[in-house]
């Protein structure tokens, strides 16, 4: 997006009035100014919304590392031979505990996304 917008006006002899001057330049003055402005609101948003894709970049990779963690927890479970022991029904508490801190962090990155609105009727 270009920094500036330039414009070039050209006052032939029989527009050469300083009233119609003025007032073309005072035109082209706020018209500089309203473009500064949306350019900075355009900005602005791409800002914010950079800043909301990185907190959600950010909760995936947290999301998979759980995962993974889980999926070993569980493979050292099913590697375990025999009855349920002490260590195991540790697995299996902190098992249940991670899973419910995934879908608690599921719902918290569901919740930083609007819902979809509903089709129209």
């Amino acid at each position: 997006m270009p920094d500036r917008l330039e414009l070039h006006v050209y006052f032939h002899a029989d527009e050469s009035t300083e009233r119609f001057q003025t007032a073309v330049l005072n035109r082209l003055e706020a018209l500089s100014h309203q473009g500064v402005s949306i350019m900075s609101a355009i900005s602005d948003f791409t800002d914010k919304m950079n800043a909301f894709f990185t907190r959600q970049d950010a909760a995936m990779a947290d999301l998979q590392g759980d995962i993974d963690n889980l999926t070993a927890q569980i493979k050292a479970l099913q590697d375990s031979a025999g009855t349920i022991t002490p260590a195991d029904q540790a697995l299996l508490d902190g098992i249940q505990a991670k899973a419910q801190a995934v879908s608690d962090k599921l719902d918290a990155l569901d919740a930083l996304t609007p819902p979809v609105a509903p089709p129209a009727p």
